[in-house]
């Protein structure tokens, strides 16, 4: 199946706001990746303009390209954290994964996907913290 960029930066944007932040998933990448995304979006835009407007000031208009790619760089650092996100978030399931994925749609009585991605887990997994016991998680 294949997605437009579009698609998976959507989706990476849906699926770090749907992340749970929860000692259940510390180990995973996505709960380091996703503050850090959220992070760059927050500030990125800004230092992006403090850049280019420190370079112009110091160093005139003859390094302005470098100046526009520096700070051009930064305005993409969130782009970049939402795309991989987004990839990662439309992969299939390991094996190790799609069991709990499995177990969590049992105890939760809900139909599982066939062919279960990330994303799906991150939805369920949210659903399994409010409504779950902690020790079933």
């Amino acid at each position: 199946m294949s997605h437009s960029i579009w698609q998976v930066l959507q989706s990476g944007q849906k699926y770090a706001a749907i992340w749970p932040h929860h000692a259940v998933v510390a180990a995973m990448t996505e709960t380091r990746v996703v503050p850090a995304v959220k992070f760059a979006a927050q500030w990125m835009p800004g230092a992006a303009v403090v850049n280019f407007l420190v370079q112009w000031q110091w160093l005139g208009e003859t390094l302005m390209p470098q100046a526009v790619v520096s700070s051009l760089f930064l305005l993409s650092l969130p782009i970049q954290g939402w795309f991989w996100l987004g990839r990662r978030a439309l992969s299939p399931l390991d094996a190790r994964l799609k069991h709990w994925y499995l177990e969590l749609a049992q105890k939760l009585s809900v139909q599982p996907r066939s062919k279960p991605t990330r994303m799906d887990l991150a939805r369920l997994l949210r659903k399994a913290l409010k409504e779950l016991p902690p020790d079933e998680h």
